[in-house]
């Protein structure tokens, strides 16, 4: 049987330990299908107004997190996951959409048993005020398995 794993990825170590967790669990398991999804937040008009600027600075963030990406995945096939399981994908986004929100309207979507993310390194107070990813993924997440790695 089929098993889709969704995992976030950010520029963060966190991110990197969360595929190598994924990698060496999942590496025995024949029917795993990951994908590696990056969430693009687009420059605010507020601090780039041209236009032509901000779209030359999201297409420059979207070919930087296609290489991560592609790392990431190199990463997975050093442990063992063929490179024909693993699956890219950036989403763009407004700043202030909801990261966590777009994670799980993929999951939804794409039918996902597992969602994987790093914990970022925040503080608990920086936590309180902001709210955070992993904690945003684990509270709303509905019919799926959640795995936070730190």
């Amino acid at each position: 049987m089929e098993h889709k794993v969704l995992v976030g990825i950010d520029c963060s170590p966190n991110a990197e330990r969360a595929v190598d967790y994924v990698g060496t669990l999942l590496r025995v398991h024949d029917q795993v299908r990951i994908t590696l999804h990056h969430v693009l937040t687009a420059p605010s008009a507020d601090i780039l107004p041209d236009g032509h600027k901000r779209r030359r600075a999201l297409e420059e963030r979207r070919e930087r997190a296609l290489r991560q990406l592609e790392a990431m995945a190199q990463r997975l096939v050093e442990r063992g996951i063929p490179r024909d399981r693993i699956r890219l994908q950036v989403q763009e986004c407004e700043k202030g959409e909801g990261i966590a929100r777009l994670l799980l309207e993929e999951q939804r979507r794409g039918g996902y048993q597992t969602v994987v993310v790093g914990r970022r390194g925040m503080s608990k107070r920086e936590e309180f005020l902001f709210g955070s990813v992993s904690s945003k993924i684990v509270r709303e997440a509905r019919n799926c398995t959640v795995w936070v790695v730190q």
